[in-house]
């Protein structure tokens, strides 16, 4: 692999441009030219005839001084990032929210719509019924406030669940009567209580 000098990426072995910022690899090419380049003033040397590149910036000029249209190296880099994309680590896995069913990050702690907490609670959270602060896995108003005790009243029966205070309810209705809040279908919260 061949160091960029001017960007540091690393590239081919046979490869005469750096495909990340388009400079010169190596001194190998033309001279240099005696005009200077027009966007730094920095030396400009022939690479590819009838081409030159600035050997500051990483301009490619064509002979008469003027930037080039089109250049192989430059080509190659705008051509980097969607490679990069692909060789890229895959992004964060998103997992939905058994109660609400918002997406939300693989390594979220809470759910950013509902506030159900997916782990345990590591500082104080707001109670979604009451407001008050909260450290324990279930508010002193009886609002659940973990996925994991949450999970704990799960059964067959549950018909829907508040997303607000976290009711669980075996008749099916559409307001919760402890908070007011819409209710929801219980389904996935069933569902993700039959796999863990």
């Amino acid at each position: 692999m061949i160091p960029c000098p001017k960007c540091s990426a690393e590239n081919d072995d046979q490869a005469r441009c750096c495909d990340q910022c388009g400079s010169r690899l190596s001194e190998e090419g033309g001279p240099l030219l005696e005009m200077p380049c027009p966007a730094c003033d920095g030396d400009v040397r022939e690479v590819l005839v009838p081409m030159a590149v600035c050997q500051e910036c990483g301009l490619h000029l064509s002979a008469d001084g003027s930037p080039a249209p089109s250049s192989p190296c430059r080509e190659a880099a705008a051509e980097a990032p969607a490679e990069t994309a692909a060789t890229a680590e895959p992004a964060e896995e998103e997992r939905p929210c058994p109660v609400c069913e918002t997406p939300n990050r693989g390594s979220a702690e809470a759910c950013t719509t509902c506030g159900l907490v997916f782990g345990r609670i590591t500082h104080p959270v707001t109670c979604p019924r009451c407001q008050a602060a909260c450290g324990d896995d279930k508010c002193d108003c009886g609002a659940v406030l973990t996925l994991s005790k949450l999970l704990e009243y799960v059964d067959p029966s549950i018909k829907v669940v508040c997303p607000s205070c976290k009711g669980l309810f075996s008749k099916k209705m559409d307001v919760c009567p402890d908070c007011g809040a819409a209710l929801r279908s219980a389904e996935s919260l069933r569902s993700f209580a039959s796999t863990h």
